[in-house]
């Protein structure tokens, strides 16, 4: 769980960061640009959900739920209602928007870009939460 849970979040953070980079280099234009969102953003969400539902099936897997578990399984389900929310409500549209790719931006596009940033900083800052949750030493009152 812990593994799965820092795993997400350092990737993520890798994959905006180098997402960054790819969109503000000058050497590729618009349609460059979509067609590098358009390949790797499967990635991105087939990663969240892969280390978030290792993440909570280990935890549901432990043998002793103490309350900091169970606090950081219910933040990590949240979180994945955000991510699923994020997914269908917000990137699909987006993909829609920039298909075929090299098409001017739109209000609607601005719009979902900035909702999608906010969405998923609120899905990271969740799963991070739980992270610290799980890796804080229980006292001996609950071991």
């Amino acid at each position: 769980m812990r593994l799965a849970l820092a795993a997400w979040v350092g990737a993520a953070v890798l994959f905006v960061m180098t997402s960054v980079a790819e969109q503000v280099f000058p050497g590729f234009d618009g349609k460059v640009r979509d067609q590098l969102a358009t390949i790797r953003f499967p990635y991105y969400y087939a990663t969240g959900v892969s280390c978030c539902t290792i993440g909570l099936a280990s935890g549901v897997l432990c043998r002793s739920l103490s309350r900091r578990l169970t606090v950081a399984l219910i933040i990590i389900a949240m979180a994945s209602v955000v991510f699923a929310l994020d997914y269908f409500c917000i990137y699909r549209p987006l993909q829609e928007l920039i298909s075929p790719p090299g098409q001017p931006r739109t209000d609607e596009f601005t719009q979902l870009h900035t909702w999608s940033r906010n969405v998923n900083m609120l899905h990271l800052l969740l799963v991070l939460l739980a992270a610290v949750q799980t890796l804080v030493p229980l006292p001996a009152s609950e071991k």
